[in-house]
């Protein structure tokens, strides 16, 4: 057996920590590298529409290049995309959770190639969408291509998707404890060791990739901010309540226009989404891009109340506009915007109403950054943490859990709804249940569980033959019918069988059929060796068969076979058996 393929079978274990995490810090170094390069291919398209205008600074334009710049870039991004199979328009963090669903994380590079220029053109047109979800949907791709390129097991390939994802949160924020949570919490829904070593290998890389190339800031320049009264805790409540049923109108909104608009061609809604954008930014230039200039400014105290009131609406509805209608971009980035405006308007209140007791009203937007973006991802802990990273403040911490924690039980208990992810999904006619059996079967690869002292054999043998395959002891018998397997039986049968001929007093036959011998014979189904146990588990309901044997296609026309798994070999991984004391 060759060192590639030694490895392979070893990382289809569940405890596979050294080799998962070597993979995972390589998949990190590629994550990384890919956001990078999509911010500064993201910030040149924006300096290029308007070289006398900072990236980002969309504010500095003419009324007509605010109306102008998302309608063209509108009409070209729907250009590109109606040109491309419909399968290659998907793109996003909700792509990413979509294959992680239905297709074990492979991720095709072609849309991702897609997603890195028709998502950068989307940013650089001032469209109302964030570079978090492309960014995303970049690192979970190229961490993806890492473990196909390597044919890993798929579930090594799911815990690389995870790698990917925190590498991009963490190279796109600073923030690498919050995007090892984010991947854990959002993408691979689940915690355990053997996720936790590698996506935590690949969040630092993402994080140091980003500070060689843009330093050690984080993406906010957040101000020192402090709680100035346990008595605002009621008031934080609040706080969650009110963003809670924000974040829920916000879903549900965009959830109606994804399902509204779902049959309409691809460049009318690009179109519509550029028009829409552009009529709002001429006068709310603010709500173009990403916002995270007004964010800073909404931090350091700049904005009146009036006008965070007015930007609130105007990157409300130009979000739901662009995500509803299919605009490649992120929403975790305009989550931050519409929390820091509603905390910030929360905060101005509280301040008129309780000077004396109120935090500034800075403090509230942080507060409010994060509770809009738990409530709208359902990600509670990864709010939590970007909000550590980010202020680098413990002590705001406390409020924030309160009114995160609020919204979200806001969210998902009062209003029933799920993550803007998972909603879009559904709108789409895509269904994914969280189940936590399917969960641990995708955890563990078929390489990890199958039984490998199996034998391959045609269904005549020799008699000569018989006595060479029993000294090795086989517990299977893999019988095959013109090159191809067919049966299973047990190793004892042919033992027992054998000792039968031997004490009879017939005269022993040249030649041995294994499909007429007493044995219990199962059907097999054939599985890939990169299969986890759930792909096992579906072939084996799927063709209505106890057992199947384990492959690699290592030629053409040429098959290796690893082993066999039987459908009592995967129930033993989940089935609880009791501990039995010794008797005394």
């Amino acid at each position: 057996m060759s060192l590639i393929d030694s490895l392979r079978l070893r990382l289809g274990s569940v405890d596979a920590l050294m080799l998962l995490a070597l993979v995972g810090l390589a998949s990190g170094i590629l994550a990384g590298a890919s956001n990078i390069l999509f911010r500064i291919f993201t910030e040149s398209g924006i300096v290029l529409w308007h070289p006398e205008t900072e990236a980002g600074d969309f504010e500095g334009l003419s009324w007509e290049f605010r109306l102008g710049m998302p309608i063209i870039g509108g009409l070209i991004v729907g250009a590109f995309l109606q040109k491309l199979s419909k399968h290659r328009r998907a793109m996003g963090v909700g792509h990413v959770l979509e294959r992680m669903s239905f297709h074990q994380g492979y991720l095709p590079w072609k849309n991702a190639v897609a997603q890195f220029f028709i998502g950068g053109l989307s940013l650089a047109s001032g469209m109302s969408v964030g570079r978090e979800g492309p960014g995303i949907h970049l690192g979970a791709a190229s961490a993806s291509w890492l473990g196909q390129r390597l044919k890993l097991p798929n579930n090594s390939i799911r815990t690389l998707v995870g790698c990917g994802s925190a590498a991009a949160i963490s190279a796109s924020f600073n923030t690498p404890l919050a995007g090892v949570i984010f991947a854990m919490e959002v993408v691979m829904m689940e915690y355990t060791i053997a996720s936790f070593i590698p996506v935590i290998l690949a969040s630092v890389m993402g994080a140091v990739l980003s500070r060689m190339v843009f330093g050690h800031a984080v993406a906010f320049d957040v101000p020192p901010l402090e709680l100035t009264s346990l008595w605002e805790m009621p008031y934080f409540m609040l706080m969650g309540i009110l963003i809670g049923c924000l974040a829920s109108f916000f879903i549900a909104s965009t959830t109606a226009v994804t399902r509204r608009t779902f049959s309409w061609p691809i460049w009318i809604k690009c179109s519509l989404s550029g028009l829409c954008v552009g009529v709002i930014a001429i006068g709310i230039p603010q709500v173009m891009g990403i916002g995270y200039d007004s964010v800073n400014a909404t931090l350091h105290g700049e904005y009146g109340i009036i006008l965070l009131m007015l930007c609130l609406i105007g990157k409300f509805v130009a979000t739901i506009a662009c995500s509803g209608m299919s605009m490649p971009g992120g929403t975790i980035g305009p989550s931050f915007f519409i929390g820091a405006m509603a905390g910030a308007m929360i905060g101005f209140i509280g301040n008129i109403l309780f000077p004396e007791h109120a935090s500034s009203y800075p403090f509230y937007a942080m507060i409010g950054m994060a509770t809009m973006m738990s409530a709208v991802l359902q990600a509670p802990l990864a709010a939590l943490m970007a909000l550590l990273e980010l202020t680098s403040n413990p002590g705001i911490i406390l409020p924030g859990m309160f009114s995160v924690v609020v919204a979200n039980l806001m969210v998902s208990q009062v209003f029933k709804q799920q993550s803007i992810f998972h909603s879009q999904m559904q709108a789409k006619g895509m269904e994914v249940k969280f189940n936590p059996l399917t969960q641990f079967l995708r955890r563990v690869a078929v390489a990890g569980a199958m039984e490998r002292s199996v034998a391959v054999h045609d269904r005549v043998i020799r008699l000569l033959d018989v006595a060479q395959i029993l000294e090795s002891q086989p517990r299977w018998i893999l019988i095959r019918e013109d090159n191809v397997p067919v049966y299973l039986m047990s190793g004892n049968d042919l033992a027992r069988y054998m000792v039968e001929i031997e004490s009879s007093e017939e005269a022993m036959p040249k030649t041995v059929d294994l499909f007429k011998i007493p044995a219990e014979r199962q059907n097999v189904s054939a599985v890939y060796l990169q299969a986890t146990l759930e792909e096992v588990l579906d072939s084996l309901e799927r063709d209505d068969n106890n057992a199947a044997y384990v492959f690699r296609t290592t030629a053409p026309m040429t098959e290796k076979i690893y082993g066999v798994i039987t459908r009592e070999t995967i129930e033993s991984y989940y089935t609880y058996k009791p501990s039995i004391s010794p008797a005394r």
